[in-house]
């Protein structure tokens, strides 16, 4: 690193989304409060084990805590959400974790079934099994990058059997737009509420994300009242023209509801 660089850093915003104080992490990493306010206010770079233990505890990588910028320039913008994909989740009967390519039997099940995709924006060509092919392996292919889609298999948790996908898309400005979708023989038995809690929890205490979205179509009424109770607010119509590529959708109009990290925050200390 040359000399006109210095090292700048997401500490703070990572430690707060987490709920911890500066003794809390401090205590995790062997280090003094001192040490991380020094840190989070660039008085002091940690070195390399320093930074791979902070890493740790944030289950992210070096680069997404730290990064150079030039002495002088104005602070990085560090309220990009960091879609974290997890090893695995439990959430009750089910677990969420990364797609495989033996899922693939289980998702060309769903796109190819009229009455599951009935209310989605899914292509005439996703709806195929080559298209249901292309979608899961681009998602898998984006782990291994700097820009991972958040695409999770719902798995019984007994057999790792796929049952459906839940995840979400960052839409900029610390928003997530969420999904779960279920095979027909997975649904009525909670599993899309048990892993839409889970992934709440994870969007908002480990990619810190501020606010959920969630937009649906007015007639699915298992969408409406899943999001209803997971206490998501109804804000208005939404209207989303198509897009083309890999994950392209048709038009779609509906509603949108809404999951604010104070309203998170405030159903969990019930």
């Amino acid at each position: 690193m040359s000399d006109d660089e210095k090292i700048d850093n997401r500490v703070r915003s990572m430690r707060k989304a987490r709920g911890l104080t500066q003794a809390n992490l401090g205590e995790l990493l062997g280090v003094s409060r001192q040490t991380i306010n020094a840190i989070e206010n660039g008085r002091y770079e940690p070195g390399l084990r320093l930074a791979f233990d902070i890493a740790r505890v944030f289950s992210a990588r070096i680069e997404d805590i730290f990064r150079p910028t030039r002495r002088g320039a104005e602070s990085s913008d560090w309220d990009a959400i960091m879609m974290v994909v997890p090893d695995e989740i439990a959430a009750g009967p089910v677990r969420l974790r990364p797609h495989r390519r033996s899922d693939l039997a289980g998702f060309q099940r769903f796109v190819t079934d009229p009455a599951s995709t009935r209310f989605m924006a899914f292509t005439d060509e996703q709806k195929t099994p080559g298209g249901a092919a292309a979608m899961i392996d681009a998602v898998i292919a984006s782990y291994e990058t700097d820009a991972p889609i958040l695409s999770l298999t719902i798995a019984d948790r007994a057999t790792d059997e796929y049952l459906g996908a839940a995840g979400g898309a960052d839409t900029g400005n610390g928003a997530v737009e969420v999904f779960v979708t279920l095979l027909a023989e997975a649904r009525g038995r909670g599993h899309a509420r048990a892993a839409m809690e889970t992934l709440m929890t994870h969007l908002f205490e480990r990619c810190g994300a501020k606010v959920l979205h969630a937009d649906t179509v007015r007639e699915n009424d298992a969408s409406v009242a899943l999001f209803e109770r997971l206490g998501f607010e109804k804000e208005g119509d939404v209207v989303r023209e198509a897009t083309e590529g890999p994950f392209a959708h048709r038009d779609m109009s509906g509603v949108r509801y809404v999951m604010t990290r104070a309203n998170y925050d405030r159903r969990a200390r019930r």
